[in-house]
């Protein structure tokens, strides 16, 4: 039979030992991803064709964002395209409270030092490929939601890594929230200017019980059993 006094005291102990196992030990893992698809297109493209997309001194840049006061020059108004494969995030993973998603990105060159522009991320609404027939539109950026501002004044802001808090968004995607048509990088404003942009990444930090947290687990069951047999 089992004494009610040694059990009460075996349980308080295990209570104690998966506490102090498991709250300071919960590991994360930190995964960066790269954009699954990238297209830059230009105001004069359609479905079928991403535009002339004339990138000029920001062609050796992999997310372009131009623009210019004479709207009709359509060749040199561009905005980026780009989305992240999530299918290795699951609900659960979101959902932890310590889940967090930042996308970073380097911003690189820009057109000239004489106007202002600014750089904003938004959400994509609609569905698009880097195929030919369902390629994304210039005009999807103006119509793209959360608009967040990536860079204030890429005339006096430093060369650098800029990052923004997507948190919501990614979770809002993997829950199926919203939909992951991807994002979009623009100006904020019709002038001649433009910036060219590196390495983007999206960086999440996955909360995961760690190896001693269920090690400690089995020293509890271990002790009941222990216990149960005396």
């Amino acid at each position: 039979m089992i004494n009610s006094k040694k059990l009460l005291t075996s349980l308080s102990a295990g209570v104690c030992l998966m506490s102090a196992l498991i709250a300071p030990s919960t590991q994360a893992s930190v995964i960066s991803v790269s954009p699954d698809t990238i297209v830059s297109v230009s105001a004069d493209g359609d479905e079928s064709s991403v535009g002339t997309v004339n990138s000029g001194p920001l062609s050796s840049s992999e997310l372009i964002v131009r623009e210019r006061k004479n709207t009709s020059q359509e060749s040199l108004r561009i905005a980026t395209f780009f989305d992240f494969d999530l299918s290795y995030l699951t609900a659960s993973d979101v959902n932890n409270n310590a889940f967090s998603a930042v996308f970073s990105i380097d911003f690189v060159s820009t057109v000239n030092t004489k106007n202002a522009m600014g750089v904003l991320l938004g959400e994509v609404e609609s569905a698009w490929t880097d195929t030919a027939g369902s390629l994304p539109l210039y005009e999807w950026a103006d119509l793209s939601t959360n608009q967040t501002t990536v860079v204030d004044d890429v005339k006096t802001a430093t060369f650098d890594t800029y990052t923004l808090d997507v948190t919501s968004t990614i979770q809002d995607w993997v829950n199926g929230v919203s939909d992951n048509y991807g994002f979009v990088l623009f100006a904020d404003s019709t002038v001649y200017q433009g910036a060219g942009f590196d390495n983007a990444a999206l960086v999440v930090n996955v909360p995961a019980p760690s190896t001693i947290a269920i090690f400690g687990l089995a020293l509890v069951g271990l002790s009941f059993a222990r216990k149960a047999k005396k």
